[in-house]
């Protein structure tokens, strides 16, 4: 491989990432703490008044705690209880409270929620409308039943285009309630033009809100009528869906939302080329709600590709081009993905890659540009290329490119990087009004109470040394979850807090009973709960390692220990013992391939092994695991995969385990 010598510094720059941290890697338990200015652990002491109006917010009386507040002695104590009352409260706080907290406190109270928290006090107040608009008409509100108040009230006050033009801002973009809808079909949309009702059917038809489309039906013409029908049946998946689609009337036979259900109709009946040729009938024109048009794209093009179209799946990839920037950073990646990898179009790919890049902002998408296109230079024969790409890729090294690009690269020995000096931001730190409020709470016994505030931390700092004392203020509260975002925080703006980012005390030692992997069981639970160990999602997965019940229960059951709902999110180390043990179980049936273990405890094993039926085992020599795990149909699943990949990596490094390389990793561990 040819290198010049400034792409020889680049990539020693990159090597100079992960030197040895030496003396630092010794720092473990005592990163955990947050300290006064002496060094000591900071605990203040709290009144008895204190207390009793924390026992008032636990016990959801936010009126009562925050009029308490009002008689301490104490400022913190005081902004402490009427920040709670007011941020946990849903708009019980009244208006005029509200403001004076965000004039006595601006710092705690410069939030979208406060700002929310305002406007669900002034809907409750219910004022006429000079006082809404002198209230809410400085800036478009944040609420919708808000926005609709102003829109109400501007009509009411004689400033009718004002109010109309918030009333269809609301109506063209927003999904509404009953009642929010209720009240614009009553007073508004009879009023606006055709073009505006139906510019909110096409947004609900194209996701899929069929019965707010019928409750409009009477403000569509015949022809429109005729097309949201077929929609709704393509939506439905009714049987008539396609000769209700013939009969759509010829004046709207050219609109997208006609190609977008036909296309979507010959795709779900099996003709997946025809669906293709359905959706570029649309050409470059500006689509409505087009991200949708992205999803269905991809999905078709994933299909296509199963069955071996992929001249076809290039082409439905490559052809959008006009959506949200996002959209077109994924549309591009597969693109190109399938030029390099099952057309042998190297050139393409590059193509592709180079302006995925030229549009990403994110970590994941810049990180995933580079590696792809250095794979794809590497194809063409450009080595100096190819290693210029996998450098820039490599400057984020904790991330699943990141490492896959550094082992391009050569690097096989990962550490974690030293912390930044805070010792000179100590003081300043603990000065914070927020920082001496956390303290409050965790001297309390209310370390909860204290996470939004870390989190407003998180987003505010900037002085590296701020970004970790941040970091140790939220493991002070145990919240492991806290340290770690502040982590990837830190990390986006080009500071490492690695020993935050990979917490060695995040698990307790249940999972050693299982005799797995502890970098395994690291990385999945860093995947699940980033060690929130009393989190639950919204699909019902409980605690460290997001087990759902029923999971939980057989595998307590296999173990031989009693069943309890509530210690997967009262006792992580209950938590741990089944998480691993599962987790185990799903390693025993792949042959210890980490890859196919993850994605089972994602995705379930049934789907794995339809994905290893499909495009085999990633285990195989002839087939390259990074391939394989970007085949993975379900993006949430693939995404899981990728991270508990690094995850892993990087946690042999950090509990001190014996070096695995990558490409090990991919094929068992």
């Amino acid at each position: 491989m040819l290198i010049t010598s400034r792409l020889l510094a680049l990539i020693m720059l990159v090597a100079a990432l992960w030197a040895p941290a030496g003396p630092v890697m010794a720092e473990t338990g005592d990163i955990t703490g947050s300290t006064n200015a002496n060094g000591a652990v900071s605990t203040p002491v709290y009144s008895p008044q204190f207390a009793d109006a924390l026992s008032l917010i636990e016990n959801g009386k936010y009126a009562d705690a925050y009029q308490l507040a009002r008689g301490f002695v104490s400022t913190p104590e005081r902004r402490a209880i009427q920040w709670a009352a007011i941020y946990y409260g849903k708009g019980e706080i009244d208006f005029d409270s509200v403001k004076r907290f965000e004039a006595d406190a601006p710092d705690m109270a410069t939030q979208t929620l406060y700002r929310t928290r305002i406007e669900q006090s002034i809907i409750k107040l219910d004022p006429g409308p000079g006082q809404v608009i002198a209230l809410l008409g400085g800036q478009m509100p944040v609420l919708t039943d808000a926005q609709i108040a102003l829109a109400r009230a501007y009509v009411a006050d004689g400033q009718v285009d004002r109010g109309f033009g918030i009333a269809a801002q609301v109506w063209t973009t927003q999904f509404l309630d009953r009642d929010q809808e209720a009240i614009i079909l009553r007073e508004f949309a009879p009023k606006f033009r055709n073009a505006l009702n139906w510019r909110r059917a096409i947004h609900l038809l194209m996701n899929d809100r069929a019965s707010a489309v019928e409750r409009m039906w009477g403000l569509l013409t015949p022809a429109q009528q005729s097309l949201a029908q077929a929609r709704i049946a393509v939506a439905r998946n009714q049987g008539n869906a396609s000769t209700l689609l013939s009969q759509v009337d010829p004046s709207l036979r050219d609109d997208p939302l006609f190609y977008y259900s036909q296309g979507q109709l010959a795709r779900r009946s099996g003709n997946l080329v025809g669906a293709v040729a359905y959706f570029n009938k649309v050409g470059d024109r500006d689509l409505p709600d087009s991200e949708e048009w992205w999803y269905e794209r991809r999905y078709l093009a994933r299909k296509l590709m199963e069955s071996g179209h992929y001249r076809e799946a290039y082409a439905v990839t490559a052809a959008y081009n006009t959506g949200p920037e996002g959209r077109v950073v994924d549309a591009n990646f597969h693109a190109g993905w399938i030029a390099l990898e099952f057309l042998n179009d190297p050139a393409a790919a590059a193509r592709h890659f180079e302006r995925m890049a030229s549009l990403s902002t994110l970590e994941s998408s810049i990180t995933k540009s580079y590696y792809w296109l250095g794979r794809a230079m590497a194809k063409l024969g450009d080595d100096r290329g190819a290693a210029a790409a996998f450098a820039k890729a490599a400057a984020y090294p904790t991330s699943y490119y990141g490492v896959l690009s550094l082992y391009r690269l050569g690097q096989t020995d990962f550490h974690m990087r030293p912390l930044p000096d805070s010792s000179g931001r100590l003081a300043i730190f603990e000065n914070r009004q927020l920082v001496q409020i956390a303290h409050l709470f965790a001297a309390a016994g209310h370390p909860k109470l204290a996470e939004p505030l870390v989190t407003r931390l998180i987003y505010s700092v900037t002085d590296p040394g701020d970004m970790v004392l941040t970091a140790r203020l939220a493991q002070s509260l145990d919240a492991h979850n806290l340290a770690v975002l502040m982590a990837d925080v830190a990390e986006q703006r080009g500071v490492a807090l690695d020993l935050f980012n990979f917490p060695r005390d995040g698990v307790p030692s249940a999972h050693e009973l299982t005799g797995i992997d502890p970098a395994a069981v690291y990385a999945i639970a860093r995947q699940e709960s980033h060690f929130d160990f009393d989190v639950v999602s919204a699909a019902g997965a409980r605690g460290l390692m997001q087990l759902m019940p029923s999971t939980a229960e057989e595998t307590a059951r296999a173990l031989g220990v009693a069943y309890s709902l509530q210690r997967l999110t009262a006792d992580p180390e209950y938590n741990a013992l089944l998480g691993s043990s599962y987790l185990r179980r799903q390693l025993s049936r792949y042959g210890n391939s980490l890859v196919l273990a993850a994605a089972a405890y994602n995705g379930g094993a049934g789907n794995v092994n339809k994905w290893i039926d499909l495009y085999g085992n990633p285990t195989n020599p002839a087939i390259d695991p990074v391939v394989w795990i970007e085949q993975i149909p379900f993006a949430e699943t693939r995404n899981y995969v990728q991270r508990v990949v690094a995850n892993f990596i990087l946690y042999r490094a950090r509990l001190g385990l014996p070096k695995m390389n990558v490409a090990q990793v991919l094929r068992s561990i």
